[in-house]
């Protein structure tokens, strides 16, 4: 049995670093040169979408690495990695500058007090911009050293391995500076950075001890389960007996699945009440007229939670006036035939991300005719389900003949009124029937009566006059009789 030995003083811990920043712009290339591995390879399309987490030395120091994802989607997975970390490396590309995520993850890092190494990597391209690059962190409040500012940054490309020794010497000052401990003697305090169902080891937790000692038949508490150890290996897959402070391990032993960013402690520890993460918020929309019912698969918890996240942030969107989603299931594995009754029973459809169909569940859902739809990067899953979505609301617009927000009152010398208007679904006509309510007709209850009722006289288009109105247009309505109340934020809906 292999055993690997940490090296470290009784006080130190080892810097937990978490490297961020955009999709594409080659954090785990840097990764991948740092341990001369190749993980980018293991992933679909070469985009991270889990978070691992891997221990290097440099100079006889250890220092533990957090990969993040970087596509917009994982922002909840960052935030975690970034609540973990004692420094943020914030990648970005010389060519292609500050993009969204950049921003997110410098917010991440900020909100947890993180310092920042900047690394401005792909420098060996030709159409690298340094300089462009720096001035937009200036832009982000991110001033480095050479240009009159407190943080660091070094220049690097992941393919040839240029700056990369500058990187991890960054670190480890960086990291003498904090004065980081871990006394392994101490509580024990370990951070969940992943956590999954395997069909063959069950539920596998990936963890990084920040205090204390974890070690292979140890009771321990975690998301509100308490379990004994059965096992510990180190990110090289060999075995331990025991994780002392800054090393990330794979613990097997728990029952159930627990929350990725919750803290394992001793169970019956003091410290019991930091086992469970309480800021975690689960968004699932709002409610509306229509409901969408979805059963959500995915391969580990932090993508599940990920995934469900991009989901929700749908019915947020334009297109979801009409529409919620409401998540009956969000569970770790792949379909099986219990996913497939639970859609039936509610007309639900069923999502997977980056997991397997059981073959009994694939024919059910055949004989049952529902739904299951399996993808493997999270672009295909938010598009496909954002035009299904946009699919249900068109059939509900298509019961509206016609409905308008008012945005703002015109009256003019002629004492007459004009309602500037967007059209938000249907159309709008000239000597329409209408009637105006003070809150939106997809709300209204039986009880609920309507403000004013008339007919559109006439429609305007800047200072041209219209016949007809389509949906997202903005126009003038005159209507009769004149409606001297009416006011912003008032709807009109054809009757």
């Amino acid at each position: 049995m292999a055993q690997r030995v940490d090296g470290t003083s009784e006080k130190a811990r080892p810097p937990i670093v978490a490297v961020m920043g955009h999709v594409d712009h080659g954090k785990t290339s840097i990764l991948d040169a740092i341990r001369h591995t190749n993980v980018s390879a293991g992933e679909y399309g070469g985009i991270t979408q889990h978070i691992g987490a891997y221990q290097i030395e440099h100079k006889n120091h250890p220092i533990t690495f957090i990969d993040t994802p970087g596509h917009e989607a994982f922002t909840q997975m960052r935030a975690r990695g970034g609540k973990t970390a004692d420094i943020v490396v914030l990648v970005v590309a010389a060519d292609d500058g500050v993009m969204p995520q950049t921003k997110e993850a410098i917010g991440h890092a900020k909100a947890f007090s993180v310092p920042i190494i900047v690394v401005i990597n792909k420098v060996d391209l030709p159409s690298a911009d340094i300089r462009k690059v720096k001035q937009q962190l200036a832009q982000e409040d991110l001033l480095v050293e050479d240009w009159g500012g407190q943080v660091i940054s070094v220049e690097v490309s992941a393919k040839t391995g240029v700056g990369l020794d500058k990187l991890l010497d960054a670190i480890l000052a960086t990291a003498e500076l904090l004065q980081l401990h871990g006394d392994p003697s101490g509580e024990l305090e370990a951070g969940i950075v992943e956590a999954r169902l395997d069909k063959k080891k069950g539920v596998v937790v990936s963890a990084i001890v920040r205090n204390g000692s974890l070690s292979v038949g140890d009771e321990i508490s975690a998301s509100g389960q308490s379990i004994k150890v059965r096992s510990l290996r180190d990110d090289k897959g060999l075995e331990v007996k025991k994780a002392v402070p800054g090393l990330p391990v794979e613990i097997l032993g728990f029952r159930k699945i627990p929350n990725v960013g919750d803290i394992i402690v001793e169970a019956g520890s003091e410290l019991s009440e930091l086992s469970v993460d309480e800021s975690r918020v689960e968004v699932i929309g709002q409610n509306t007229k229509k409901t969408v019912n979805v059963i959500l698969r995915a391969d580990t918890q932090g993508t599940l939670e990920a995934v469900k996240a991009s989901l929700a942030k749908l019915v947020s969107s334009a297109i979801s006036t009409t529409y919620s989603l409401k998540f009956l299931l969000c569970a770790p594995g792949g379909v099986v035939d219990s996913d497939v009754t639970l859609a039936g029973s509610t007309s639900g459809i069923i999502i997977g991300f980056n997991v397997s169909i059981a073959p009994s569940a694939a024919d059910l859902a055949q004989n049952k005719h529902i739904s299951i739809k399996v993808f493997r990067t999270i672009y295909e899953l938010i598009d496909e389900v954002s035009d299904m979505l946009a699919g249900v609301a068109s059939v509900e617009e298509q019961k509206i003949k016609g409905r308008a927000q008012v945005l703002k009152i015109f009256k003019l010398p002629s004492k007459d009124v004009i309602a500037g208007c967007k059209v938000l679904a249907g159309r709008l006509k000239a000597s329409d029937r209408v009637a105006i309510y003070d809150k939106d007709p997809a709300d209204l209850k039986k009880e609920d009566l309507p403000v004013y009722t008339g007919s559109i006289r006439k429609l305007k288009k800047e200072k041209e006059e219209i016949g007809v109105a389509g949906k997202d247009t903005e126009c003038g309505v005159l209507l009769r009789p004149q409606f001297e109340a009416i006011a912003a934020d008032l709807f009109i809906e054809v009757l």
